[in-house]
């Protein structure tokens, strides 16, 4: 078992390798969706690749707010972030508008964890961390219309407004480009924060202390600013690359 105290250096690293994933994955979806190149990106492999991203990340948000003594500014800042990515996709690309992405949403379950925090940390960590997971897998389905696997249908009036969406009830044709409400992910991010405990004790292995790589490390620490400016700086290179390769066509 690893000591006490010490910054815990594999979430860094773990945030990272997430982080690289998820551009990998918007390069290749701003490739399809906004540039037209034709290529199977709606396969199992791309999916994959999105799931494993956004569970990790969610997972090691849940894990912090329970590390962190400033959840509630965290998730205030976060949640900022998000508003700052609707206004700029409003303006600048209306046809990928993000109402409630994944920034919103890690904002606003830092808040709520932080209100309710007090009860979470009285509940035993294995059974909290049990009963979050299966939550979020029963509700999966959720803002597609089911729970339990597929197999009970929700009742369709009850997506009768955009402003449920938030909950995991979108209505009313609404439409966001990123889109994480807090049905079913914030169980996610519940069982990150159960099982932070765990990290907050440091009974973790001793190697998920250990810095293995400066590069990596240097990218988890900062993964709000670069995920923040990561969107325009593919759309500007991608947008440069294709208007060269005209010219030289043309040329």
């Amino acid at each position: 078992m690893a000591g006490k105290g010490g910054r815990i250096f594999f979430l860094d690293e773990l945030r990272a390798l997430a982080l690289i994933g998820m551009i990998v994955y918007h390069a290749a979806y701003d490739l399809y969706a906004i540039f037209g190149v034709d290529f199977d990106f709606y396969s199992p492999g791309w999916d994959t690749l999105q799931m494993a991203v956004c569970c990790t990340f969610i997972v090691i948000a849940g894990i912090s707010a329970r590390l962190t003594k400033s959840a509630l500014k965290h998730g205030f800042v976060v949640f900022g972030c998000g508003m700052l990515m609707t206004i700029g996709t409003y303006f600048f690309m209306p046809s990928q508008i993000i109402w409630f992405g994944v920034l919103h949403f890690l904002g606003a379950s830092m808040i709520i964890y932080h209100i309710f925090r007090k009860s979470v940390k009285k509940t035993p960590a294995l059974l909290g961390a049990v009963i979050s997971l299966s939550a979020y897998l029963c509700l999966y389905g959720l803002p597609s219309g089911s729970i339990f696997f597929g197999k009970v249908a929700v009742p369709a009036n009850l997506y009768f407004s955009k402003i449920l969406a938030v909950i995991g009830l979108p209505g009313n044709g609404f439409r966001s480009a990123d889109y994480f409400p807090l049905l079913p992910w914030f169980f996610l991010f519940l069982f990150g924060c159960f099982i932070g405990k765990w990290f907050k004790e440091r009974k973790i292995p001793d190697f998920m202390m250990n810095k293995h790589s400066d590069f990596l490390c240097a990218i988890g620490s900062n993964t709000l600013a670069i995920y923040i400016v990561h969107q325009p700086v593919i759309y500007g290179l991608l947008t440069a690359f294709f208007w060269v390769m005209e010219k030289g066509t043309a040329a």
